[in-house]
């Protein structure tokens, strides 16, 4: 995947929340996005760099994938059926002690429900990815809605 270079001094395309909120370090990294297509492929593409940016580039492809599938789901489940069109969902990254948790808050209380794959179908095994990739996930409630979190090892397999 191909990512837009961007020279040091220009601002991000989405707020970075963890600054606005004066939480920002070289160990945290948060973003918003939107339904719009193009969002989650900036997220990704944050993700990978901020991982590489962090000397975690071995785990970069898992991580990236694990958060695309968070992203994905929060844009299916909970932007697309939010009645504001400019809904927001926000991705938190951080790394602590050899490891990476990812989280993504997203404006619908449904929690996220792993469903076996059906047959030869692409779609549906999003979670089943994020269980495999990582070495824990889950959810909480938050008001208004949930966040989905996954913590993945920082060093390669």
């Amino acid at each position: 995947m191909s990512c837009p270079s961007r020279s040091p001094l220009t601002p991000p395309t989405a707020p970075d929340w963890g600054l606005a909120l004066g939480i920002s370090t070289s160990d945290f990294a948060a973003r918003a996005f939107t339904r719009d297509p193009s969002s989650l492929k900036s997220i990704r593409c944050f993700v990978r760099d901020t991982a590489v940016a962090w000397g975690i580039g071995a785990v970069a492809e898992d991580l990236t994938l694990v958060v695309n599938e968070l992203t994905t789901n929060a844009v299916r489940h909970a932007l697309r059926s939010s009645p504001q069109r400019e809904a927001k969902a926000w991705l938190g990254i951080a790394q602590t002690a050899g490891t990476v948790l990812c989280a993504v808050s997203d404006p619908s209380p449904a929690p996220p429900l792993p469903h076996p794959p059906r047959g030869m179908a692409v779609a549906g095994r999003g979670l089943l990815i994020v269980d495999a990739l990582t070495s824990q996930w889950g959810y909480a409630e938050a008001a208004p809605g949930k966040t989905v979190w996954a913590r993945l090892n920082a060093h390669a397999h």
